[in-house]
């Protein structure tokens, strides 16, 4: 009991000192959460709005072969459709070569008719327009935001006997609010029969509050469909109950549809949690069983980042589903967190950043995600995520907690976080910095999406965003696709390059809300990550959208070149640290270092704020057994952090004076 009060007392220490302000150069901006979900009625009588989608692009000529083809598709009544983050509107099956793409319609018939363009040759020729839910049917209402998958049953390789199948939150009502959020829709067809709607919906119901889900997928084996959300106090707005919302679909093959059921999951916040996730995502492994649901959150899980920044915390299933076990959060800042998030400001760029650089320790930042991320899971159920990372708002000149730091100035990165060890422990891989991070389009803006696609078999991984490819640019107005891949499975695993997948081609500087498919094709030694986005109206955000697909940004196995340093195998490890003890202690504790070879050793310990409090530099130490004091005696009580660093190697524990 003691020990939990001890633990209590240090995270309310913690969480007092909201985070110092260190001083922030003036030209270094903070963005907050855009608004997820909009206000239809902003929609109504707004003027057109030239965003600046007019960049002179030169004469292409002949087109090179690493210039990507454009191919239009559907279209849309406005761009609030793809708006909102990376949803799951493009899905690929590498075994039917059947591609849907899932979006709201034309006026005629209208935006709250949902429609699904698809191939069934790899994306080369399209069927578009084919509506699949319409409004005026009773019980429904306007639909938006669809998202969709494939469904192909096992064994299957024809396409034609592939299913299609949508989700999408429709504005019945009933959560109380007239013609707002409440209701879900949902429809399955064979992916070329189009004739009729596909359709069923039903209403918030109790407990069940329903508002729009940004998370959902299908279980690579059984074909069960899953979509999540954050129940949420009258199902809108911020106010996060202390569950998830699951909507679980089962394909009958006597019917060809889905039923749905649902079932509330206790996820509840801590100490010092934000009112609600950022983001939503879920995924399975390719054996169908090994599954995570991922969250930009902050449920207090992490002392270092309660109360001010979001983080991935991530649940996991090892049933297909059946149960789920967690929240495991990954943690980013503070002693504890990954050195490649905490270095990944160049020496340069940290003097640029602060007004007085050298005062700062990066041990002592709040790093946070952005807004909106992705997840897939690899052959060996290991779970990857990209996600936009920078500065957290809180160091802000106006401390601002939730919001992110320097994305006009280009001081945000695209990082790739993953597991060897299915969630036991995590890496962070620094990607690219972000020239841009927002760019604003009439009323609503987005920021990078980032989002993940994975080969079937799950051993390739692609990650990709959105950004500006210009000097001196700071909105993400013109919107380019960039994309690297990652080997995981070959030794030694190694990334391509990052690709701007769409320069000097048609969608060159105008792939707005660019939207990656969830799996890659593959043709011969090709991977092919398949894309699709909107190309607006004079850079409108209430005119019709035009639907665009690209087909053919292939890689091969020859691009996976760049060895990151972090992937180099270590020669076995050099040490081990044993758990303080005793623990909690007063005053002096020790601890056993375990050295199987020589080496220099350096022992610093960091208080809750991140400010080193003891360094021993113990120079060379033989390889044996050691036992190590360490003495706090003229220090307040509190969580403290002791960190043993040789060899490059470091491991960093935790220990709480009484």
């Amino acid at each position: 009991m003691k020990k939990t009060l001890l633990f209590a007392a240090s995270m309310l220490i913690m969480l007092s000192v909201i985070a110092q302000n260190y001083g922030i150069n003036p030209n270094i901006k903070a963005d907050k959460a855009p608004i997820r979900n909009v206000d239809e009625s902003i929609l109504k009588g707004m003027p057109i709005v030239n965003a600046g989608h007019a960049f002179p692009k030169p004469s292409q000529g002949t087109k090179s072969s690493e210039i990507v083809t454009v191919i239009d598709i559907g279209g849309s009544a406005n761009a609030y459709g793809l708006y909102n983050g990376g949803r799951t509107a493009l899905w690929a099956d590498d075994n039917t070569k059947a591609v849907a793409f899932f979006h709201r319609m034309l006026i005629p018939p209208g935006s709250g008719y949902l429609a699904y363009d698809y191939s069934i040759n790899g994306g080369l020729v399209w069927s578009v327009n084919n509506q699949l839910y319409n409004p005026t049917i009773a019980p429904g209402a306007n639909a938006r935001y669809p998202q969709g998958v494939i469904y192909n049953p096992t064994g299957n390789t024809v396409p034609t006997n592939a299913f299609v199948s949508y989700f999408a939150p429709i504005l019945d009502g009933s959560n109380g609010t007239p013609a707002s959020w409440g209701g879900y829709g949902a429809g399955t067809r064979k992916i070329a029969e189009l004739t009729g709607p596909a359709q069923q919906s039903w209403p918030t119901v109790g407990a069940f509050r329903q508002n729009v889900p940004s998370a959902m997928t299908i279980n690579p084996v059984n074909g069960d469909i899953w979509v999540y959300e954050p129940s949420l106090i009258g199902g809108i707005g911020s106010g996060y109950t202390d569950s998830l919302l699951i909507t679980k679909g089962v394909f009958s093959q006597a019917t060809s549809n889905y039923t749905y059921t649902q079932s509330l999951m206790y996820a509840p916040r801590g100490v010092g949690g934000t009112a609600s996730p950022a983001d939503e995502r879920i995924a399975f492994a390719p054996d169908g069983l090994t599954g995570y649901m991922s969250l930009l959150w902050d449920n207090g899980s992490d002392p270092f980042n309660a109360g001010k920044a979001f983080y991935p915390i991530l649940y996991k299933t090892t049933n297909g589903g059946q149960t789920w076990t967690g929240p495991t959060p990954v943690v980013l800042s503070g002693p504890l967190g990954m050195p490649e998030i905490k270095n990944y400001l160049t020496a340069d760029q940290w003097a640029a950043f602060w007004t007085n650089p050298g005062a700062v320790h990066r041990d002592s930042i709040c790093y946070t995600t952005a807004f909106d991320h992705d997840l897939v899971v690899d052959a060996n159920g290991n779970p990857h995520i990209c996600v936009t990372i920078g500065v957290c708002g809180i160091h802000g000149t106006t401390p601002t907690a939730y919001s992110i730091l320097g994305g006009s100035s280009g001081l945000c990165a695209t990082f790739h976080i993953y597991s060897r060890n299915q969630g036991a422990t995590w890496m962070a891989k620094y990607i690219s910095h972000n020239k841009t991070f927002r760019g604003a389009f009439g009323a609503i803006s987005e920021d990078n999406r980032s989002q993940i696609t994975r080969t079937m078999d799950g051993k390739k991984v692609f990650l990709s965003w959105i950004d500006t490819d210009f000097p001196d640019v700071t909105t993400n107005t013109l919107p380019d696709i960039f994309c690297v891949g990652f080997d995981m499975l070959n030794t030694p695993n190694k990334y391509t390059p990052v690709y701007n997948v769409t320069l000097y081609s048609d969608a060159w500087t105008d792939a707005t809300w660019g939207t990656a498919s969830h799996y890659a094709l593959t043709s011969g030694s090709d991977f092919i990550v398949p894309f699709a986005y909107q190309s607006l109206t004079a850079g409108s955000d209430v005119s019709p959208v035009q639907y665009k697909y690209i087909p053919d940004f292939k890689l091969t196995q020859a691009n996976f070149t760049v060895l990151s340093t972090e992937e180099i195998p270590m020669m076995g490890q050099a040490f081990s640290v044993s758990q303080n003890f005793p623990n909690p202690f007063r005053g002096t504790t020790q601890f056993t270092l375990e050295l199987n070879r020589p080496a220099k050793v350096s022992i610093e310990v960091y208080n809750l704020m991140g400010q080193r409090v003891m360094l021993n530099d113990m120079g060379t130490m033989n390889a044996k057994s050691h036992i190590i004091t360490i003495n706090l005696s003229n220090q307040p009580t509190g969580l403290y952090f002791y960190k043993i660093t040789t060899d490059n190697q470091v491991i960093t524990k935790k220990m709480i004076m009484q």
